[in-house]
């Protein structure tokens, strides 16, 4: 299958990191277009389109940082902004707009009564992409959570 449209959602935990760093190599590689989103989920007391500027700064942080990968690793990348009750649907959504060929994700060494847990997020996503999904999980010693 070839490999055009990439897209990587970052909240900015090392993994992340990491997912866009091994998105741009492929993308690179298969000279595909590199989709990089964060997703601020809205309360639902809130209307989705409310502006929160808590989640604001820390977003644009995100996407900052990930612009920065990407240049480092001399890769120009596409950012954006999602705003979604939930990051799982939210990222769906995004994936089926954009047509993406693939979704690389960062995944954190989180634990839950003990045991690896994926998170609502994730779990979500490979339920639901249209497309192939590809988990960056850093080591467990590295304690990257998510």
């Amino acid at each position: 299958m070839e490999t055009k449209r990439i897209l990587v959602p970052v909240r900015g935990t090392g993994a992340d990191e990491e997912a866009v760093r091994l998105a741009c190599t492929l993308a690179q590689k298969a000279k595909a277009k590199l989709y990089v989103a964060h997703v601020i989920e809205v309360e639902r007391s809130l209307p989705l389109d409310a502006q929160v500027d808590s989640e604001l700064e820390k977003a644009e942080e995100v996407l900052t940082r990930a612009e920065d990968i990407a240049a480092d690793v001399g890769y120009d990348i596409d950012t954006d902004l999602l705003q979604a009750r939930d990051a799982g649907p939210g990222i769906i959504e995004e994936a089926m707009e954009r047509e993406v060929d693939l979704i690389v994700m960062g995944v954190g060494y989180k634990k839950r009564l003990g045991e690896f847990d994926l998170g609502e997020t994730i779990a979500h996503v490979l339920k639901e992409a249209p497309c192939q999904v590809l988990l960056y999980r850093g080591a467990a010693s590295a304690q990257n959570s998510q």
